[in-house]
């Protein structure tokens, strides 16, 4: 194992030193998002306030938070109560709009974004876009 990927612990009960993989940081989404807020009602939410997300998601905005569910997997749960809306931010960041799904449980569409791995359409000249290009909403 590479020393830097490497988090060592020491087990409570048995007292033996146990080395864990550190878990990957997320993708940084930041200067996307600041660059999308002109166009879009977009709030990023912390994993402990999903519920808060789902608030917002159901007014029609798009809430954004990491997704619990593939943590290793390095994605975000993107969530918002108007379909058009999240289709349209789908075209914006070059996500397939098929991919989006309605909620069995709560008022809104959602998917999940992999933003180190969509390289068609984002933001030129923003830093942390991954080399993805803006298409223009007059585009």
């Amino acid at each position: 194992m590479n020393a830097n990927k490497v988090k060592l612990t020491v087990d409570a009960e048995s007292n033996n030193i146990l080395a864990r993989r550190k878990k990957q940081k997320l993708p940084e989404i930041g200067p996307i998002i600041e660059a999308l807020q002109k166009e879009f009602d977009i709030q990023v939410f912390k994993l402990q306030d999903i519920p808060d997300a789902v608030t917002w998601a159901e007014r029609g905005n798009i809430a954004i938070h990491e997704n619990y569910h593939s943590r290793r997997r390095q994605s975000y749960h993107v969530i918002c109560g108007d379909k058009d809306n999240l289709v349209r931010f789908c075209h914006r960041i070059g996500v397939n709009p098929e991919n989006i799904k309605a909620s069995e449980f709560f008022r809104f569409w959602h998917l999940t974004w992999f933003p180190h791995l969509q390289t068609q359409a984002c933001l030129p000249n923003v830093k942390g876009s991954h080399g993805l290009t803006y298409i223009h909403p007059s585009s």
